[in-house]
């Protein structure tokens, strides 16, 4: 097999679009080669901002001669990148605007290097011009010689998937975007990413490679780079229109819909894949996609349909375990409880290593008040290879609140070793330095977490952490209040938090307390306002909680109403949350929705006084509802039956 290094083509013009053109077609000639034998690697090369903000592909403005080339292999052979003294052979190029134009878009020139690294000499200089009506022919021309002087056999030509030039520049630019979302090239504040690809959807309807290249990108942007899911899914529903749907557009738009949080449509996306006009081909990806289709049913609370589907996934080995763990996940969900924690224990029987079976145990434990079964499962978790990030946070974050210092340490080390990029790894292992009594520690990971990408979006916790690492006294001052707000003297409490907030205007968690030792004080309205601006500039969790009570006592179910609502859906499954917004849909008159929620609370607490109380007076109401529709019933048939026999006298005069 021969291996090939291919250094991304140069362009003399200056903007971005003729950089990823260029970039594009080393990337399409990288991969026709591949396809016939040969071994290519694209010296792929990105620098990072001075500021670190983001990095950006190295480019090349000139054509590059044939010691350029050779010294630009071997040089990286020697810093010890990915390329190693194998390479013999490397192509490089430039593309040129046609015609004087300034722009790509009525045609380009490629002239195409292949060097011998060994002797530092050209192998020959190929040239091709593409325009609209010789693309199609150029292109393919200019790549059989490329093949021809690597001595490969160039048995079918290359398809640019396209018979109009302009679509075929916008899939290049599609494809290039995708290898710049794969090393972290492209920033955050990038716009119209999806343009070039809504743009040949739109010139060339048949074109299906521009649906599968949108997918590609709309994958690497969404699922590994934490772009916004809404837009990918946007851009790739509009392209499936255009150009119709695949399976695999299908396949992409469920991931797509999930990280958007609308489980609903990605169940309905993958449920296309297991049986009818878009099934997938392979058996192996139909049970994958009745793997996906169980976790967005259980994500959107339909977990009998979730259990229907995963059968199909539990037939595959591969997929056995993480089928058990959605199966139970659904159990859970219908209050099965007995029945999940015995399949996610089955599930750990299995794979000892399953990250997910470990974790929904966690939080299972955790959710019913042990908290030492649920140090058990969060300890063990620490210890296992290749966490994703959601686990190093919620790991952590239960040791912090737990009061488990040194636990909370080792998981936010792991964190920040694992994902230095992370700003929240290091504001998080700054915290469990603070607990641990660490300060000037705590202030160096800080540190760091201002050098990544996305701190500002935390900069409240940031300035809390900071706060407790400089000005520690304040910190053991408002623990102390804290609990004297929950359960000691209210109105030294309340002094005092006023104090501490006079000193620290920012404290958000100490208006928090303040506003619960206002309520405890049956001061109503001045607890509305601290807890309502409060959550106007930092939304803690257990506002909308507190806020849920301070409004009953207001006399205000509408608020009440919208308070518990908010703080259900942010802990959906806290019982004492449910509970509550069951409590507040009864006093709103949604007698049904009130049902459902006690019950669903009464399923995760068995025995609670309060969902029993609850269940009690729903029960109640909905005995006297029925009554009064019956009545209804029954006097609307009684004026039914007098309006037609009026109406059958007035017909009938003589009738008596």
């Amino acid at each position: 097999m021969t291996s090939v290094a291919l250094i991304p083509f140069s362009t003399r013009l200056a903007e971005d679009h003729a950089a990823h053109i260029a970039r594009g077609v080393t990337l399409e000639l990288s991969d026709w080669l591949k396809a016939r034998g040969a071994d290519p690697l694209v010296l792929t090369s990105a620098q990072t901002d001075e500021d670190g903000a983001w990095r950006k592909l190295v480019s090349f403005a000139d054509e590059l001669s044939a010691e350029t080339v050779t010294e630009f292999v071997t040089g990286l052979a020697r810093e010890g990148e990915n390329v190693s003294g194998e390479f013999n052979i490397a192509i490089s190029g430039v593309v040129e605007p046609l015609f004087d134009s300034g722009s790509f878009d009525r045609g380009i020139k490629l002239i195409v290097t292949v060097t011998d690294i060994g002797g530092a000499f050209s192998r020959g200089r190929l040239v091709a011009e593409a325009t609209q009506g010789t693309f199609r022919d150029e292109v393919p021309r200019l790549f059989k010689e490329i093949a021809g002087a690597l001595g490969l056999n160039a048995s079918s030509d290359y398809d640019p998937g396209t018979r109009h030039f302009q679509v075929w520049l916008n899939l290049l630019v599609t494809r290039a975007l995708t290898l710049a979302a794969e090393v972290g090239a492209v920033p955050r504040d990038a716009s119209g990413l999806y343009e070039p690809a809504l743009q040949a959807a739109n010139l060339d309807p048949a074109c299906q490679a521009v649906r599968d290249r949108l997918g590609e990108l709309c994958q690497v942007l969404v699922l590994e780079r934490g772009f916004e899911a809404k837009d990918a899914a946007g851009a790739l529903e509009k392209v499936m229109r255009k150009v119709g749907p695949d399976w695999k557009s299908h396949r992409v738009r469920g991931q797509l819909m999930l990280a958007a949080g609308d489980p609903s449509q990605a169940a309905k996306a993958f449920c296309q894949l297991i049986q009818g006009r878009y099934e997938a081909p392979a058996k192996a990806d139909r049970q994958q996609a009745a793997l996906l289709a169980g976790k967005a049913f259980n994500m959107a609370e339909r977990h009998l349909e979730a259990q229907r589907v995963l059968r199909l996934a539990m037939d595959a080995d591969s997929l056995k375990v993480e089928a058990i763990v959605e199966s139970a996940a659904s159990s859970a969900g219908l209050g099965e409880l007995v029945v999940a924690e015995r399949l996610w224990r089955r599930a750990l029987e299995l794979e000892p290593h399953s990250i997910s079976a470990r974790l929904h145990l966690a939080r299972y434990f955790r959710a019913r008040g042990d908290i030492e079964k649920a140090t058990e499962h969060y300890s063990a978790l620490v210890k296992l290879p290749g966490l994703p990030r959601e686990v190093f946070a919620d790991t952590a974050e239960f040791f912090v609140v737990n009061s488990r210092p040194e636990q909370a340490l080792v998981a936010a080390e792991r964190y920040a070793d694992d994902y230095p990029g992370d700003a929240i790894a290091h504001v998080l292992h700054a915290s469990a330095l603070n607990s641990a009594g660490r300060h000037k520690r705590a202030l160096a990971a800080l540190e760091k977490a201002e050098l990544c990408v996305g701190v500002g979006e935390m900069d409240d916790l940031v300035k809390r952490q900071r706060r407790f690492a400089e000005h520690p006294d304040a910190e053991t001052r408002f623990r102390k209040l804290a609990g004297d707000a929950l359960e000691g003297d209210a109105l030294e409490a309340e002094v005092g938090l006023r104090q501490l907030l006079n000193q620290f205007e920012d404290f958000y968690e100490a208006q928090m307390f303040l506003g619960i030792v206002l309520r405890r004080q049956e001061k109503w309205e001045q607890a509305r306002d601290v807890l309502e601006g409060l959550r106007a500039r930092n939304p803690l969790p257990g506002i909308d909680k507190e806020l849920t009570g301070i409004y009953s006592r207001l006399n205000q179910p509408a608020k009440v109403l919208e308070c518990a609502k908010r703080a259900m859906e942010a802990a959906p499954e806290d019982p004492t949350l449910l509970t509550n917004y069951a409590a507040a849909l009864l006093e709103n008159d949604e007698v049904d929705e009130a049902m459902k929620y006690a019950q669903r609370a009464d399923l995760l607490m068995p025995g609670d006084d309060p969902t029993r109380k609850l269940l009690e007076l729903i029960e109640l109401r909905m005995r006297k509802r029925g009554l009064i529709r019956n009545f209804r019933a029954v006097i609307k048939e009684a004026t039914g039956w007098w309006k037609a026999t009026r109406r059958k006298k007035q017909d009938d005069p003589e009738a008596t």
